[in-house]
């Protein structure tokens, strides 16, 4: 149960507090990644816990887990904010939540470690013309014997849901991702390399123009890197190249990061994963934006931007793919790729877990399935029993041609 220091929260208090004490006021979204990321209160941070995390908390999570920035938990740990908000997608009350949700058992940790600080959750609103009955403190209002219990009786609007409704000024607009709108002519655009250069071109009709998967990171293909006017038009400031004999067009004016891999099953390029990671954070940190690509952007360079997603976002990879499709739905992976992929998804979600984690049938477990496959994707490997991880990735087949 919730310590009785949580207190509800109105949506027009809330605005009020953002307004007035902003600076003091942390508000943390316990919705998923791709709501969060879709549209959110402006300033607020993204609570994500992974099924193994929570599994294995068992409703004692350190602060870590529920405030990651490591500047805000320093913040929050000295009593520099007033308020704390947590909010779901519509949850009206705490009654409405499972007891392992995300909110309740950030709400729990909060409790313990966020001294001086006024923990809240963002309470739900009643329709008009619809009151809480006297006496009631969370259950739905009271109705005439002939609607009760109906089906069809509406229930109060809480979390996200009724803030943004309520509050719209104060909120992200969902907005289509970024792209480029300069035309993929097939002749060689001024101050560009030669687009005919055979190692490098791919087909312009399987290509659109670069997409942002972040606004400090792009993804796109070997044709895009060709391209200084489209790179100069997006802001980019550095480039990684996920091939091992597509060439860097332009090292006097990017700064450039070679990650020399195949596109095939018996390539490591999760080894590269840390490195890539680290490069990408180095460039944020210094306002630029990073340009990933590959020779199509289909298989390897899709590979780094999923790799960053997980690790810098704390997702799963089913979550990060569907992520990174939206912008750029022909990517796909090869085989054994997704295989690397699903055992660093192990690694970063449950970085101080046994050694159990770290198996794709465990993954399978944590994710309360029954099937036998460890992913829903456009393909599924088949789980074994092996004694390695990825003994079971031994086809050369891959689900896309050579990116």
């Amino acid at each position: 149960m919730v310590n009785l220091r949580v207190c509800a929260l109105e949506c027009e208090a809330l605005r009020g507090l953002l307004q007035e004490r902003g600076s003091q006021c942390l508000v943390l979204d316990c919705r998923s990644f791709f709501s969060f990321n879709a549209a959110h209160i402006r300033g607020s941070c993204n609570v994500r816990l992974s099924t193994i995390v929570r599994r294995r908390a068992k409703g004692a999570l350190a602060l870590e887990h529920v405030v990651p920035n490591e500047e805000l938990r320093s913040r929050l740990r000295q009593g520099l904010f007033h308020t704390v908000v947590l909010l779901d997608e519509r949850s009206a009350d705490l009654e409405m939540p499972k007891r392992d949700s995300t909110m309740l058992l950030a709400l729990g940790t909060l409790c313990r470690e966020a001294r001086g600080a006024r923990i809240c959750f963002l309470k739900g609103e009643w329709p008009r013309g619809r009151r809480r009955g006297r006496g009631s403190r969370a259950g739905p209002p009271r109705s005439p014997p002939a609607v009760r219990r109906s089906p069809r009786a509406p229930l109060p609007a809480g979390g996200y849901e009724a803030f943004s409704s309520a509050c719209s000024e104060l909120c992200t607009k969902a907005a289509a991702p970024a792209g480029l709108s300069l035309p993929l002519s097939a002749s060689p655009a001024p101050g560009s390399a030669d687009s005919g250069c055979s190692s490098c071109g791919t087909p312009l009709y399987d290509q659109g123009g670069p997409v942002e998967i972040l606004p400090f990171l792009y993804l796109g293909s070997a044709y895009h890197a060709s391209r200084k006017d489209m790179l100069d038009a997006l802001g980019i400031t550095a480039l990684i190249n996920v091939s091992a004999n597509c060439p860097n067009h332009f090292e006097g004016h990017y700064q450039y990061k070679s990650i020399p891999v195949e596109d095939n099953h018996k390539a490591d390029i999760s080894s590269w994963f840390n490195e890539a990671i680290d490069f990408i954070d180095s460039v944020k940190k210094g306002g630029g934006r990073v340009f990933v690509h590959c020779q199509a952007g289909i298989s390897r360079s899709a590979t780094i931007c999923l790799a960053y997603l997980m690790r810098t976002n704390r997702v799963k990879l089913d979550e990060a793919f569907e992520f990174v499709k939206q912008r750029r739905s022909i990517i796909s992976p090869n085989f054994s790729f997704m295989g690397q992929l699903l055992q660093f998804e192990s690694q970063v979600l449950a970085p101080n877990c046994s050694a159990e984690a770290g198996s794709p049938a465990m993954s399978v477990l944590d994710r309360g399935a029954s099937t036998t496959t460890v992913f829903n994707f456009p393909v599924s490997i088949p789980v074994h029993t092996t004694s390695s991880a990825l003994n079971y990735l031994q086809s050369p087949i891959t689900t896309s041609p050579s990116c």
